[in-house]
């Protein structure tokens, strides 16, 4: 019998990807005001090689997503051969703002509403801290705290999904078996292989219909939905 529903939270919940490229390109208007002899196209490029070398290390285990985020504009200066200062500072500050202030949740997220049956919480790799766009501050700031019964943060945990301990200190805390809880996001590295890994029954939500699951056994989710309604219909037919 399934007894808790857990969620990822970016581009699950919320449109992240819609805030943060937003956020992005506005950034990149101030930084070519500060620094006009750089090109947007090497910008870009820079931007880019950056995020990449730090994702690489965050992915290794070897920094948090609280040093990637204080990190990237000073690796980007370094990157575009231009002298550290405190614009740095300005820069991760106005991006962070930006980012939080755009994030929306996605409407069907009122589906919470019709899980009061379960213990609804959301397990989520990010920043634990109390940066403006940690993912602490994002669930606060899109008032998600109140309608979730856990929050589980990798940064807080100190493992990223889709490592199973982060999965299961979520349904320790929820004082659920893994079997039964159930674990919905948009990822299929982070969220079905891991789910899968880790013994919950996992489903995918793919709301434009464009992700590609790769012919691996422990990648394909128990059941694929495009809009979060759709989770009731898992539920009842997983407690039959």
């Amino acid at each position: 019998m399934i007894k808790a529903v857990f969620f990822d939270l970016d581009n699950t919940l919320c449109d992240s990807d819609t805030a943060w490229n937003f956020a992005v390109r506005e950034t990149f208007k101030l930084f070519c005001k500060h620094e006009p002899d750089v090109s947007e196209e090497a910008l870009t490029k820079a931007w880019a090689k950056v995020h990449q070398n730090l994702f690489q290390q965050l992915d290794a285990g070897k920094c948090s997503m609280a040093e990637v985020r204080d990190s990237r504009f000073p690796h980007l200066f370094k990157e575009l051969n231009l002298s550290l200062s405190k614009f740095t500072e300005e820069l991760n500050d106005f991006l962070s703002t930006r980012y939080i202030t755009s994030l929306r949740l996605f409407e069907d997220v009122a589906v919470f509403e019709k899980l009061h049956a379960y213990h609804v919480g959301i397990i989520t790799n990010g920043a634990h801290d109390e940066h403006t766009d940690s993912q602490l501050s994002k669930v606060q700031n899109l008032g998600l705290t109140e309608r979730i019964q856990s929050l589980t943060i990798s940064g807080e945990i100190g493992v990223r999904k889709p490592k199973f301990e982060i999965f299961k200190v979520a349904c320790e805390r929820a004082n659920v078996l893994l079997k039964e809880a159930v674990l919905v996001g948009d990822s299929i590295q982070n969220d079905i292989i891991g789910a899968n890994r880790a013994g919950m029954t996992s489903v995918l939500i793919d709301r434009q219909s464009g992700i590609s699951i790769p012919k691996i056994a422990d990648a394909q989710p128990d059941y694929l939905i495009s809009n979060l309604y759709d989770v009731l219909s898992c539920l009842e037919y997983k407690q039959d």
